[in-house]
């Protein structure tokens, strides 16, 4: 399957998740009887949006169908998708994928180091554009074991679902592990899909997730997508207890992300201190080897 073929499969996907989501009573239509497919029909959806049946049915069907922009955005309303899936829906839907040429960074940069460094007690880590866990402060090394990791283990999805002491610490691991797929999903059709080295990489990284974890294999089938976002976590350490912390995403140049788990409560900052002691009397470490993930 070519690369328009992918993401022409990818769309078709896409529309019939959420047109399986909406029931008639949302949109204002009975419910009716003998419905035997959940969620509206397409001749519904397609009245709704003000396209034709026909049209509608070739395109979820994915065939060679290249809708304009008001018509997208019609269906996106239609859908009741919020912004992360109405981008989605566009960047799936155009040949033009939004920032796709983006690469990994070579190196990060000396100012990012030294940002990342300072947010101790917090554990922090940078993020480049292949999810690659490129450097990382002692606070993120005690809690996530990255030193002395192989390259295929120091990327996001290792963190969420390969790291098993930490996937037992997170409280409602389930949630936060389906929004990593959302936004790893996200992520590979902003950054072009199978068009370029950067939405390869993150390509394989999902069919690799799917072919280890089978419950990821059964929640990417929902096509969720979400926003690359911070979020609210309880981590239950076996020694230090429960850390309530804020997951901070700060965005940086070449795709680069810096993400912060800050404590939520003095509680929680001072069990934090305690998770890498000896990183308050250390200079800032230099950036570790850089990470790559590989098929």
């Amino acid at each position: 399957m070519n690369e328009v073929e992918e993401r022409r499969a990818e769309l078709s996907s896409f529309l019939r998740t959420r047109r399986a989501r909406l029931t008639p009573q949302d949109v204002g239509l009975a419910p009716g009887v003998r419905r035997r497919t959940p969620g509206l029909r397409r001749e519904e959806l397609a009245l709704l949006a003000g396209v034709g049946v026909t049209w509608y049915t070739w395109l979820e069907q994915g065939r060679d169908i290249h809708p304009s922009p008001e018509v997208l955005a019609s269906l996106a309303r239609t859908l009741r998708l919020d912004r992360a899936e109405t981008a989605y829906l566009f960047r799936l839907a155009s040949s033009h994928p939004l920032d796709g040429e983006v690469t990994a960074a070579a190196e990060v940069p000396a100012a990012l180091l030294r940002l990342m460094h300072a947010q101790w007690p917090s554990p922090a880590w940078v993020m480049d554009a292949n999810w690659d866990v490129r450097a990382w402060n002692p606070g993120a090394d005690a809690l996530f074991g990255l030193s002395g990791r192989p390259p295929e283990e120091c990327n996001l999805a290792w963190v969420v679902f390969g790291n098993a002491v930490h996937r037992h610490r997170v409280e409602h691991w389930e949630e936060h592990a389906r929004r990593f797929l959302a936004q790893l999903r996200s992520a590979y059709a902003e950054r072009g899909g199978e068009a370029t080295a950067v939405g390869r990489r993150l390509g394989r990284m999902i069919q690799h997730v799917r072919g280890e974890h089978p419950e990821a294999d059964r929640w990417l089938d929902e096509h969720q997508v979400a926003e690359r976002s911070g979020a609210e976590k309880v981590v239950r350490h076996e020694e230090l207890g429960e850390l309530r912390i804020d997951q901070h995403v700060l965005l940086a140049a070449e795709g680069l992300q810096l993400i912060v788990m800050a404590p939520r409560d003095a509680e929680t900052a001072e069990r934090l201190r305690r998770l890498a002691p000896a990183a308050a009397a250390e200079p800032a470490a230099s950036a570790s080897p850089v990470q790559r993930w590989t098929a």
